[in-house]
């Protein structure tokens, strides 16, 4: 009885191991096909994000490179027409030059979209034209003035010196002041000072540029204060400054001289393409790290340096579009016409009111008043020529008054005739 139970209990000890055996299996056969599936959806879900990644990227890349083309071609367009009435080819070769900035910063921009990794050295080649051009618009505004001869733009100058119009050049720490001994050589000096202001960025921003480069191999960050990026773009601001200091300089001076061929326009097309490229990508590079950071991700560096980078790319495509179509305004050929200063100099001298014939409108109100004033006087005059009833009154008792006393007189005469002659007799 007892071996019989005993066998039993192995019986069982044995069907109980070997259901614990199969449900163990069928639990890890279980694990292992949920762990599978689960790593099959999440493959297929980041699969399914890349797709939607791309085909993202593939129409911001169709997008952004139609407005590129658009605007290279408007350009471009804009261009030829330059060349083809080339009537000042000392200034219009400096405005072809500033207008090629369109072309380079849509195809390199939307070169920098596609390919990130290659997006430094294509800014680069942005930011030397960008400096060349700022310093090509100060030689335009002087071709404009002296037509290639640098000593009529300084007896310009120099007649706003002996007006005591133009201050003497900027006066730098640590060194004497110069004395001019004539307005002339006042001139010069500004004129130097302006074009060095403007020259120093050309020469200045692709050492900047070149450094950042550099340095973004080691350590893509512009905010570590650790990395040489951060000092590079206070230097490149500080040059900036300097470069927008002289040229604003020189413009204030002559603008009056200028303002037939409406140069601030002209300087805003440059300037805003300047802010797109500059602070712009500061502004975007520093919302995408603080976006990033925030979120915990280990990569959120790298992310966000990625993304700032694509974002400006697309943004630059569409804005160059729209300074493209501002170029062809603020760029006309007409302005090289001959004869068209005289007639847009002639323009300019009506001012808004007389646009509005507000002259005219007070021309009448005087003419008007004065007439006004004149029938006044008249009359007032005509009022003191002529009699009036009191006078008329007056008049008529004093012909009364002699009628009586001529009548009086003439009775008293005869009364004493008649005495005479009664006294005779």
């Amino acid at each position: 009885m007892y071996t019989e139970l005993d066998a039993r209990m192995d019986t069982i000890e044995k069907s109980h191991d070997i259901l614990e055996n199969k449900l163990l299996g069928a639990l890890k056969l279980f694990n292992y096909t949920v762990a599978k599936v689960q790593k099959d959806v999440e493959q297929q879900v980041q699969e399914v994000n890349d797709n939607v990644t791309s085909q993202n990227f593939l129409m911001a890349y169709q997008f952004a490179g139609i407005f590129a083309i658009l605007g290279s071609l408007i350009s471009f367009w804009h261009i030829s027409r330059h060349a083809r009435n080339l009537t000042e080819p000392i200034v219009q070769r400096k405005i072809i030059a500033i207008m090629w900035m369109i072309p380079i910063y849509s195809i390199s921009s939307w070169l920098g979209l596609i390919f990130v990794e290659a997006y430094s050295y294509l800014s680069l080649l942005k930011d030397m034209y960008e400096a060349y051009v700022i310093y090509n618009f100060l030689s335009l505004l002087i071709a404009i003035l002296g037509r290639g001869d640098r000593n009529v733009v300084i007896d310009l100058l120099s007649k706003h010196a002996d007006l005591d119009r133009l201050k003497p050049p900027m006066q730098f720490p640590l060194r004497p002041k110069r004395k001019f001994p004539t307005s002339r050589h006042k001139a010069e000096a500004v004129l130097n000072q302006c074009q060095l202001f403007c020259m120093q960025f050309v020469f200045l921003r692709p050492i900047t540029s070149s450094v950042t480069v550099f340095s973004d191999l080691f350590d893509e960050n512009r905010w570590d204060p650790t990395m040489p990026q951060l000092y590079m773009t206070l230097i490149t601001n500080v040059s900036i400054c300097y470069a927008f200091a002289g040229l604003m300089r020189f413009y204030q001076v002559m603008k009056n001289e200028l303002i037939w061929c409406n140069p601030f326009s002209k300087f805003l097309c440059i300037k805003g393409i300047v802010f797109m490229t500059f602070w712009q990508s500061v502004a975007i590079s520093f919302i995408a790290h603080a976006i990033y950071e925030n979120n915990g991700d280990p990569n959120a560096d790298e992310k966000a340096t990625e993304w700032s980078k694509r974002a400006q790319s697309f943004a630059v495509c569409l804005e160059m579009f729209v300074f493209a179509i501002a170029h062809g305004f603020v760029f006309p050929t007409e302005e090289w016409e001959p004869g068209y200063r005289a007639k847009e100099e002639s323009r300019i001298k009506a001012t808004f009111g007389d646009s509005l014939a507000l002259k005219d409108f007070v021309t009448d109100v005087k003419t008007v008043m004065k007439s006004r004033n004149k029938n006044k006087y008249s009359k007032i005059n005509e009022k003191q020529l002529s009699p009036s009833k009191n006078d008329e009154d007056a008049q008529k008792s004093i012909v009364m008054d002699s009628a009586f006393g001529n009548q009086f007189e003439i009775d008293s005469e005869d009364d004493d005739g008649g005495d005479n002659e009664n006294g005779i007799v």
